[in-house]
């Protein structure tokens, strides 16, 4: 039988702790058990939560490191020394309890950096005379020549020598559109071949190829590790010495040695302990339900932080995928008819550009006509035979080779399309213009709405950084509201990451946002990585700190002000700690308190602290993460076009 994922040896040595000391006492308080029998759970209570951070503080002052176990083991030993054994044992299982609470909490879904070689290609078929061979990556050399066939990965850097064939470079730039690729094209390692057969001269490989590099830029970024201890752990090498101090002089006043002991277990800094891992398990709990998975405490702290956030474009700002965003018929066409045309020519190709129309076609419910054959031209387009004609569909050269001649007007509208990033798809019927279709990346509806709101919540500087070309990034700026001057494009990832360290470098706190392969550097070097966890790159889930697993990016706003609510929240846990301790010690001091009595208001302020701190999984912070919908009728497609023919 397999054990739950949270049934460590640790979580049950603190629960068998915690049932030994509850059996003593409540067989202690209703006289239900021999004395003899209390002390002996109550020690055995105190063995099994005390040992392992007493070791470590010993060990901790053998290498001259202080830390918050020194006053904790001195509070828990001078109570035994004056046989307070039931106080001494409390105080252990608060200190177990923090512990184990702030190593969940800054380890939780730790990134597995390693993961991202697994999507790395390793084998490519290399041409050995007349036939080809698998071989690793490793052993290709530059000349050599490989086969990539429709549906492979692209397995090195390179130059195609035979053939054509669209790529899909999303993991590299980050663009949803694919490149045509024929011969004397450059291709690179970790691209995806959609639909032809190429073979490719090496250039670089393995390691030296731009997937190889994506890899160690990770991985060198990742290699920043947050500090493994919370704030108490820094204020101790003040704390500690002043209690102690403190409880000296009263001892030397007063002369008697348990209002001293009381003192050192009442200004024990359990509740500080806990004011930050309780603070951070509650608030990735609430995140948790609006589905945001954040992998550590320590992020959530820098969120309170951030000043910058810097969006990747493909995938993050837009949906990641074609889309028909327009659908202008030529005089005399219907746009349902032209729309149906241009789905039955594409039918059955595995083409991006196809599957937006077919999906296009099938939101607006158009009849499409019945295909009896296709031919592929690649780069260029389709041409078919169906019910309704000859149609062809593609660019302008795919027009010309099938003898349709393109109207004046529609190859101006053609022009502007491509100039603000988008792709005109001409339609022809039996030799005559039918008209044109515009294909795109659609802006998430949500994305002007959340940039205002990262801004509201102090993030004041927000940056695009993509893969894309310079125009298709500035028509997104523009409707999201982002500046001109604020957008990078065509960036390689090594110049994201450039990007990032530039505006680190200048004071900002980054939050950087992503969803590509190609974000992987950016994400594992920003202070805060947040990916989008509908997108399917296992690269950018590994490599971000923050996963947004619905919604697109709706739930950014409310984690940024989450993450500033926790900030408060640690801060008042913080303040109360110290205070309700010096409270507690001036009574110790006066002889107000016995150590049972210290015992019991140092749990008091322990629990004040985690109910302060529960407020966060509970509270509704006033965002919602509603999920986008995608649009289902043509007539709600813009149609911006339609004045551009006569």
């Amino acid at each position: 039988m397999q054990l739950p994922s949270w049934c460590t040896r640790e979580t049950t040595r603190i629960g068998l702790a915690a049932l030994l000391l509850a059996i003593a006492l409540v067989g202690g308080y209703l006289q239900a058990l021999p004395s003899l029998l209390v002390t002996a759970l109550t020690i055995a209570s105190l063995l099994l939560t005390a040992t392992p951070f007493v070791v470590e503080t010993v060990q901790g002052l053998a290498r001259r490191e202080r830390n918050v176990g020194e006053l904790a083991t001195l509070a828990i030993a001078a109570a035994v020394l004056i046989g307070e054994y039931t106080a001494a044992a409390e105080v252990g299982l608060i200190m177990a309890i923090g512990e184990m609470a702030e190593e969940f909490a800054f380890n939780r879904s730790k990134r597995d950096i390693e993961a991202i070689a697994v999507a790395n290609p390793n084998h490519a078929l290399r041409k050995d005379g007349v036939g080809w061979t698998e071989v690793r990556t490793d052993n290709l050399v530059a000349g050599d020549v490989v086969l990539v066939r429709p549906g492979d990965l692209v397995p090195v850097d390179g130059t195609v020598v035979i053939g054509s064939s669209g790529i899909d470079e999303s993991r590299m730039t980050g663009e949803s559109t694919p490149v045509e690729k024929g011969t004397g094209g450059s291709v690179y390692a970790g691209t995806v071949n959609l639909d032809g057969t190429l073979e490719v001269r090496v250039s670089r490989a393995g390691e030296d190829s731009t997937y190889g590099k994506i890899v160690a830029l990770v991985k060198e970024a990742g290699e920043r590790r947050p500090p493994a201890r919370p704030f108490i752990d820094r204020f101790a090498a003040v704390y500690t010495p002043v209690v102690l101090a403190i409880a000296a002089a009263v001892w030397a006043v007063t002369g008697d040695l348990h209002r001293a002991i009381t003192l050192l277990i009442v200004a024990c800094p359990c509740a500080l302990l806990l004011s930050t891992p309780s603070a951070v398990l509650a608030a990735t709990g609430a995140a948790a339900k609006k589905g945001v998975l954040v992998k550590g405490g320590e992020y959530l702290e820098a969120a309170a932080q951030v000043d910058t956030c810097v969006f990747d474009k493909t995938g993050t700002l837009t949906r990641g995928t074609p889309a028909v965003t327009g659908v202008v018929p030529a005089d005399g066409q219907d746009e349902h008819a032209l729309l149906g045309l241009a789905a039955a020519a594409e039918r059955g190709s595995p083409h991006p550009f196809a599957r937006a129309v077919m999906t296009g076609a099938e939101h607006a419910g158009v009849e499409v006509p019945v295909q009896s054959e296709a031919r592929l031209t690649h780069g260029m387009g389709v041409e078919a035979r169906t019910t309704a004609g000859r149609v062809v569909v593609g660019n302008a050269q795919m027009m010309e080779q099938a003898g349709v001649v393109i109207p004046p007007d529609a190859a101006g509208a053609g022009t502007a399309i491509a100039r603000a990033g988008a792709t005109p798809l001409y339609v022809g019927r039996d030799g005559a213009f039918a008209g044109l279709i515009r294909v795109e990346d659609q802006v998430r509806p949500e994305a002007a709405r959340v940039v205002s709101a990262i801004r509201a919540e102090g993030a004041g500087h927000v940056v695009i950084l993509t893969g894309d070309h310079e125009a298709a990034a500035r028509d997104v700026a523009a409707q999201i509201g982002v500046s001109a001057v604020e957008v990078k494009a065509g960036l390689f990832p090594a110049e994201k990451l450039d990007h990032i360290k530039a505006l680190q470098n200048e004071g900002h706190t980054v939050c950087f946002v992503g969803d590509g392969t190609n974000d992987g550097p950016a994400l594992a070097q920003a202070e805060i990585g947040v990916a989008i966890g509908s997108r399917e790159d296992t690269v950018a889930l590994e490599t971000s700190h923050v996963v947004l697993m619905r919604g697109g990016i709706t739930a950014l706003p409310w984690f940024l002000h989450l993450g500033r609510q926790t900030s408060r929240t640690i801060t008042a846990n913080v303040v109360f700690a110290l205070g309700f301790a010096a409270v507690m010690a001036g009574c110790a001091a006066g002889g107000l308190i016995t150590p049972a009595t210290a015992a019991i208001a140092h749990q008091i302020g322990t629990l004040v602290v985690l109910a302060n701190s529960v407020r966060l999984a509970r509270a509704d912070l006033g965002f919602s993460s509603p999920a986008s919908r995608e649009s289902s009728d043509i007539s709600t497609l813009p149609n911006d076009l339609r004045d551009s023919f006569i």
